[in-house]
């Protein structure tokens, strides 16, 4: 939307820009102020400010003015409400956008008193910070090698603006200065350029490093470009652009580690007027922390320091006491405090690299590697063939012990063979002296054989023989373990279940099947009993974890799996993020009964079964 703010302003520049009486230009005003009325639903708080962005003020300040032809003399006042002045105004500026009355509303907010002055049900102003909780999450941040975890983490170290991190700011070291660096290219100064000393939460040297390892990265480069080509001369609506695009990712992930995703508690509390956090809540977090590390002291010298760190007053030699009316800018953001110290943390241990020489055919080889690999660097591919010949070495060992054992088993089979051989050659001994007896009987002659006694010593004979023939020969005793078989597990068709069956179940099929089901039940209440005034409800992860009473996480990997029908479902409707169609995670159901929905959709389309278990679960 702001966007297309920006092309109706140019178009009402251009139009009334060489125009000199009040008669032409009021029409052009008409016609705007029509399209803003209809076709926006910005607030008077949010108007001004929209405006502003779009450059709505400053075109028309920067053409010639004529009092009677394009420019009417208007009267200023100070607090009080006494003229102090007058000036002249185009007259674009008096009819379009906010009048006199508005602006008094719009100025007339208690938003900052609201959130310094509150207090919570023990009676306690203020949010409090655990500082070795905020450090911990901060550094795994400035560790991660994903662009959006990264910025965030510079953010939360550095208390500087998004623009600031990703495209505006330089840092540089401050020698003999281990926590602070200088830096450059703060945003909102209007044509100053000032560059001033900060403190960082984590070592300056880590921070730069990190930092620029950031600009490093592709998509920024890439976001960068676009910005320019799109405003070439226009730095504040390249900030403003930057922001606007990566504002979705940053505040997901601050909100993913500071501020309470599904059921964690948040990292750092709420801050007044808010349901979430975003950077602007790790600046002032980050001011506390450092103020309170870094500037001991009175009160007036730690706000004094507080202001100059978050950019609202530039420090130079002579700063006059007008200029530090600016610190009522800075108390918007002094809403958290600290009751432990704030340590020092030391930057993780870094692995040394070291050159590795190789042949140029060696070298064209690693390159080649790299492309095919998709790796980052030949840093990565080294790493790579290392891991590869380490598990070529496992392989080889794993395949020498099994040759050994191979080895062995050929070996005692070899031995069972020549034991078999010694057992068939006494066999066939014993067969020839019972021959032997038979034909050296010359006369027939009567002989009582005592059983029991032949069968003695037979079992003499064969004691003997195999006694000589086993020697050394051990023979392994093997025994028979009966396998187990486990039945086969019958697959349940749960689409085929009632609802009372599968919300009474807690197999994966089931959970599965209730999301399906929820998913579906959402899309017949909106197409069936929704009238569409106000009452239809968006398919997000929070809808569908509520009516279902499944886990979070299981829900996002459904809707991920079934994102084309998500989306689809939502934008006929029109209930996707504007900002971020394409993506079900942003999607929200502000401004509505969700509870009362919820409990009608359940009743309707899933015999009460899902929503009522999900509460009282």
């Amino acid at each position: 939307m702001s966007k297309a703010v920006q092309e109706q302003v140019n178009q009402l520049f251009e139009a009334v820009k060489d125009l000199k009486s009040l008669d032409e230009i009021k029409p052009y005003c008409e016609s705007f102020n029509e399209w803003l009325n209809t076709s926006t639903n910005y607030s008077k708080a949010s108007l001004g400010t929209v405006l502003s962005r779009a450059g709505f003020y400053k075109k028309f300040k920067s053409l010639p003015l004529e009092q009677g032809k394009n420019a009417e003399s208007v009267s200023k006042h100070d607090a009080q409400g006494n003229v102090t002045g007058y000036e002249l105004k185009h007259y674009a500026l008096l009819l379009c956008g906010l009048d006199k009355k508005d602006w008094e509303e719009r100025n007339e907010t208690t938003r900052v008193s609201d959130r310094l002055m509150t207090a919570d049900e023990d009676g306690n102003t203020g949010i409090e910070i655990n500082p070795e909780e905020y450090l911990e999450v901060t550094g795994s941040l400035l560790a991660s090698d994903n662009p959006h975890e990264l910025a965030v983490g510079l953010i939360a170290s550095t208390g500087r603006r998004p623009h600031e991190i990703l495209a505006r700011g330089k840092f540089t070291a401050v020698e003999e200065e281990s926590y602070q660096l200088m830096f450059e290219g703060q945003g909102k100064k209007r044509g100053e350029k000032p560059v001033f000393k900060i403190s960082t939460l984590f070592p300056a040297s880590y921070v730069i490093e990190r930092f620029y390892h950031l600009r490093k990265d592709a998509s920024i480069k890439e976001l960068l470009k676009q910005v320019s080509n799109e405003f070439p001369r226009d730095v504040a609506a390249q900030n403003k652009a930057i922001e606007d695009r990566r504002g979705n990712s940053l505040r997901r992930v601050v909100q993913e580690y500071y501020g309470g995703k599904d059921s964690k508690e948040p990292l750092l509390n709420f801050r007044h007027g808010q349901d979430q956090n975003d950077c602007k809540a790790l600046r002032a977090a980050c001011a506390c922390l450092v103020t309170e590390r870094d500037r001991p002291g009175s009160v007036g010298s730690k706000m004094f320091f507080y202001a100059t760190f978050l950019g609202h007053i530039t420090p130079g030699e002579k700063l006059s006491d007008r200029e530090l009316s600016h610190i009522v800018t800075s108390l918007g953001y002094a809403d958290y405090y600290v009751t432990k110290p704030v340590g020092f943390p030391d930057a993780p241990e870094k692995e040394r690299d070291c050159n590795i020489k190789a042949t140029l055919p060696d070298w064209e080889f690693v390159k080649q590697l790299q492309e095919d690999l998709e790796l980052p660097n030949q840093k990565a591919v080294t790493a790579k063939l290392v891991e590869r010949y380490k598990n070529s070495e496992s392989i080889a060992q794993q395949l020498k012990e099994a040759q050994q054992e191979v080895a062995q088993l050929k070996a005692k089979v070899k031995q069972l063979e020549e034991f078999n051989n010694q057992l068939q050659a006494t066999n066939n001994q014993l067969q020839q002296e019972n021959a032997a007896m038979e034909t050296t009987t010359q006369e027939p002659k009567t002989v009582t054989l005592n059983i029991t006694e032949l069968e003695a010593w037979l079992e003499k004979k064969v004691v003997e023989v195999v006694g000589k023939v086993a020697g050394s020969v051990a023979i392994p005793a093997i025994t028979a373990t009966p396998v187990k078989v486990a039945p086969p597990k019958e697959e349940i068709d749960w689409q085929t279940k009632t609802d009372a069956e599968v919300w009474g179940s807690k197999a994966p099929g089931a959970s599965l099947e209730k999301i399906r089901r929820s998913y579906q039940a959402i899309c017949l209440y909106n197409d069936t009993v929704a009238t569409g005034d106000g009452d239809r409800l968006a398919i997000t992860n929070q809808a569908l974890r509520d009516l279902s009473g499944c886990n979070g996480l299981l829900v996002r990997d459904w809707i991920d799996q079934h994102k084309d029908e998500v989306i689809s479902h939502n934008t006929k409707y029109g209930m996707e993020n504007k900002k971020d169609p394409s993506n079900p995670a942003s999607y929200a159901n502000k401004g509505k009964d969700t509870d009362k929905i919820l409990s009608l959709v359940n009743e309707e389309f899933l015999s009460g079964e899902g929503y009522r278990k999900a509460k009282s679960e």
